[in-house]
Formats: structure tokens, sequence, C-alpha cells
């Protein structure tokens, strides 16, 4: 049993069980909590599942996606739930949960996700004020310090109001899984862990991967997304589609990630990004872009020369080419705190101190 020997009654909201990296970080610390004794309830907006939900966890679907209808049957559901600490992911909600200790998990640096031009002022100041309406006089979560650093410096929201925790993850299960057997391209290759969308910037991957001239490597890009024809289009008007592969959702990436020569990150906007800490965990050199925030705080000392500024293809190429001839040893890189029996218990702090600030 957790501190305190106390059963907590706690609930979690999500849009869905999609594979996305919000719904794995709220997914792996629900299941956590339960495995502690704790009573859960994931409550979804839609049934809509990639992730397998777990046997020890509750699930509600709500009736509507529809926001605005949503908010009351939320009310409802958590006030009946008598709920002593819940976790949402989505700001919009907040005001509808009802329960002792509530949270919002950031995920995401948010001003970093405004894509107007400076000199577009009025807009940017438009979207800013929005930001702080969201994040204003909550109990926030941030999943890295420049997140924090980004809710405090740019949308005003109170220090004390904010604490960083980071993602959780299942060390040994996911060295677990990255051992298993099943389907794996053929030859070498390079990997990259994300849905297929223009802030993912996979374009520029696949740009820097042909600076690479690398006949005997294939590029493999894993996860699916609205951008997959377009990125298609690219390969074919480059004449790449025998080296990029389009893999699709996988169940298990760890395995991908684990017998690949280099996974790869080149985002224009995260928060604190899951595949880097998984590919650590796994062993598997990493490159990464230095975009707001989270990387600059995972690749450090040692690691930190294979960061690259977002947009920078032939640094990224560069980079590329280093780390596949020479890496740092990862076997004795200390990733405990981002294992999710740490970062459990620092949420559930929250609840024992009295207050989530």
């Amino acid at each position: 049993m957790t501190t305190e020997n106390k059963i907590y009654r706690i609930g979690a909201l999500l849009g869905s069980l999609n594979g996305a990296g919000a719904e794995k970080t709220i997914l792996t610390l629900c299941t956590r909590f339960a495995e502690l004794g704790h009573k859960v309830d994931l409550v979804t907006l839609t049934a809509h599942a990639d992730y397998p939900l777990p046997d020890n966890l509750n699930q509600i679907v709500l009736s509507t996606s529809n926001k605005k209808k949503a908010r009351p049957e939320l009310e409802r559901i958590t006030q009946e739930g008598n709920y002593d600490f819940f976790v949402t992911s989505k700001p919009e909600f907040y005001d509808a949960i009802q329960a002792k200790k509530k949270v919002c998990s950031v995920h995401i640096t948010p001003t970093a996700w405004i894509t107007d031009p400076k000199w577009k002022f009025l807009k940017r100041a438009s979207k800013i004020l929005r930001l702080r309406r969201r994040f204003r006089n909550k109990q926030l979560i941030a999943l890295s310090q420049g997140i924090k650093d980004d809710l405090v410096q740019n949308l005003g929201c109170q220090p004390d109001n904010i604490t960083v925790i980071p993602n959780p993850y299942q060390i040994e299960e996911i060295r677990t899984l990255a051992g298993q057997d099943g389907p794996l391209p053929d030859g070498d290759y390079i990997v990259y862990v994300a849905s297929l969308n223009k802030r993912k910037r996979q374009q520029d991957l696949i740009r820097a991967f042909q600076m690479m001239n690398a006949q005997n490597l294939k590029l493999v890009l894993v996860g699916k997304g609205n951008d997959e024809q377009r990125l298609r289009s690219f390969c074919e008007q480059n004449d790449l589609q025998d080296q990029v592969q389009f893999w699709g959702w996988d169940a298990n990436p760890y395995r991908l990630i684990r017998n690949a020569r280099l996974s790869m990150l080149t985002s224009e906007a995260e928060g604190l990004p899951r595949v880097l800490v998984e590919s650590l965990i796994i062993g598997t050199p990493v490159v990464s872009t230095d975009c707001p925030s989270g990387p600059k705080e995972v690749l450090t000392g040692e690691l930190k020369p294979y960061l690259v500024q977002v947009g920078d293809v032939t640094g990224l190429s560069q980079a590329m080419s280093r780390a596949l001839n020479q890496y740092p040893e990862l076997s004795s890189l200390d990733v405990s705190r981002y294992a999710v029996e740490s970062v459990a218990d620092q949420y559930l702090k929250l609840v024992f101190r009295g207050s989530a600030a």
C-alpha cells in the first residue's frame, strides 16, 4: 500500500485512448495508481482506443464528445464519484471536475504552438490571451521545466501553482517489450516514432536523410497522421520511396527502436518527448531538435552535441552522421527519475500534503 496506507478514489480525464503522448502518460500513471491499490476511473470523451485498457482500470465513456454537452455530464459523474484526486490533460474541462484535489497536466509548451509570425502581433496577442484564460487559476503539472517557464513568463501563471513532474515510464516493461520478437524492417535503419503531422517536421528528417546519401540505410517512420500523403508524395518526387518506409501504427514500437541504428525527434514543439526517454531507456542513440521544450533537459552532458536547432536540416544530417559513427555509452545512464514508481509517488504526494501546488 502507499504512503499513509490509505486507499484513494482517483479519476482521470482523456479525450480517448488514441496512440499519443498525453494519453500514454495518463494511462501509465493510472495503471500504477491501481497497482498500488487505489480505485481508479478513467473517463474518456470517446471509446476510440489504440492503447489497450488494463484490467485494473475502470473506463467511463461519456455519452458525447461535444464539449458543451460533456461538461454537465462530467460534473455529475465526478460529483457522484467522490474523488480524492483527479487528473486531466484538458484544461477546458477543469472547472467542471468535482474532486477534493485536482490538477491539470500540461504536456506541451503552450506558446510554442503559436505559429503566427511576430509581426502579426494582434493575432498573437489574442491567442496568448486565450491561453492565459485557459491555464490561469488552476493547479498545474508541467512535464518539464521549460513548460513551467513558459506558463510563468509568457502566460502569467503563478509559480506556486505549478509542479514539475516528468512523464512516467514503465522502465522494465519497456525493456522487456523491446526484446520481443516481431516484424522488423530489412537491413539497417533509422527510426522516428511519432504521429505524422507538420509539427513533427518529418520532412526535415527526410531531407536530412537524403543529404546523408546513405545507400545502406533506410528511414522508417512509425506512426500515422494527416500528413502522410504529403510526405509520401515528397519521397516520390525525390526518388526516396525505396529508402523511406512508412511503417504505420505499431502497438510495440520499442522493438523497432531497439533494433534501429538511431532514433530521431525533429519536432518544432513538444513538452517532454516520450520517444527520447524511451530510446535512452532501451539504449538506442538519439538525435533531436532543440525544440521548446524538453529535449535539452533530457540530452545533457555528453549527449548535448546531438541537439540541433529546429529547421537546420544540414545540422541535422551532420548530427545523424556523427551519432551513427560515434555515440556516448548509454548502459550506465541514470533514467530513474522517469520511473513510473517515482513519478506516481510525486503525484500522490500532492494529495498527502493537502495542496496541489
